[in-house]
């Protein structure tokens, strides 16, 4: 997986979550990554770490959309 800033991902999804997450081309051309991968990645880090720049109902809204996402890509 490509290197890249936490918050970069946390920042992106911040705009996007109340729209049931971020759109798959969206996240590809700026990640450079398939979904699957990005909700992946930024659900095993809002379940382990949380950044500190979200409150706690943002982080579970977060990790709500994501599993939906992977859940949905199986």
């Amino acid at each position: 997986m490509p290197e890249m800033d936490t918050a970069d991902l946390v920042d992106f999804e911040r705009r996007w979550y109340r729209h049931g997450g971020g759109p798959a081309d969206d996240i590809e051309t700026e990640f450079g990554l398939p979904a699957t991968a990005f909700f992946r990645r930024l659900g095993d880090l809002l379940e382990t770490d949380p950044p500190d720049t979200l409150t706690r109902s943002e982080a579970s809204a977060m990790l709500r959309v994501c599993r939906r996402r992977l859940w949905l890509d199986e």
